[in-house]
C-alpha cells in the first residue's frame, strides 16, 4: 500500500512538472511588467479597466478555438466576482457578439480582429490568460485551458502581492 502511495505521488509530481514546463514553453515571449493598454471601446459598450486597485484577468479568446470556448465557463464564473476583460482576437465581430449573447457574458469584450492587441501582449497561443496585479502589472500568464479555481487562486495571489 505504501509503495502505491509513493508511486502515485511521484506520478503526480511528474505530471505537475510537465504542466509547468509546457506552460513555460507556451508563454515564452509573453509580455512582462506593466500590461499593455487595451482599447477603450468594447463590443458590448463596457469599458475595460486595468490597474484599478484590484487584480484583473485579461483573457485572449477566439470564437473558432474549441479550447477557448470550453475555457469560457471558467472565465465567466470568475467574472461574477472579479474584474475580467475578454479580448476577442482573430474573430469576426458578429460571431463574437452572438457567442457573448448566447453565453450571457457580462465582461467587457475588446475586439482584436487582426491580433494587434494579442501581439502586444505576446499571446501566441489561445486561450491565454494574463493575471494582473492591482497596479496593472502582469503577475501570471497561463496558456490553454484552466479552471475557475486556478484563475481565482492566481487572482488572489496577484492581489496579495505574492
Amino acid at each position: 500500500m505504501r509503495k502505491r502511495i509513493v508511486a502515485l505521488a511521484l506520478e503526480l509530481l511528474v505530471a505537475a512538472a510537465l504542466i509547468l514546463v509546457g506552460n513555460a514553453y507556451l508563454t515564452r515571449g509573453a509580455s512582462e511588467g506593466r500590461a499593455p493598454a487595451l482599447p477603450e471601446a468594447s463590443l458590448n459598450g463596457r469599458t475595460p479597466r486595468l490597474g484599478v486597485g484590484r487584480p484583473v484577468l485579461v483573457d485572449f479568446f477566439a470564437d473558432w478555438c474549441p479550447i477557448c470556448r470550453a475555457d469560457q465557463g471558467a472565465v465567466q464564473a470568475v467574472a461574477r466576482r472579479a474584474t475580467v476583460v475578454v479580448v476577442a482576437t482573430q474573430s469576426k465581430a458578429s460571431a463574437i457578439r452572438a457567442f457573448a449573447k448566447r453565453h450571457h457574458w457580462r465582461t467587457p469584450v475588446v475586439f482584436d480582429p487582426e491580433g494587434r492587441v494579442a501581439r502586444r501582449y505576446g499571446a501566441r497561443v489561445l486561450p491565454m490568460a494574463f493575471i494582473l496585479g492591482p497596479r496593472g502589472t502582469i503577475r501570471f500568464v497561463v496558456a490553454g485551458y484552466t479552471t475557475a479555481a486556478g484563475l481565482r487562486a492566481r487572482l488572489w495571489l496577484a492581489g496579495a502581492g505574492l
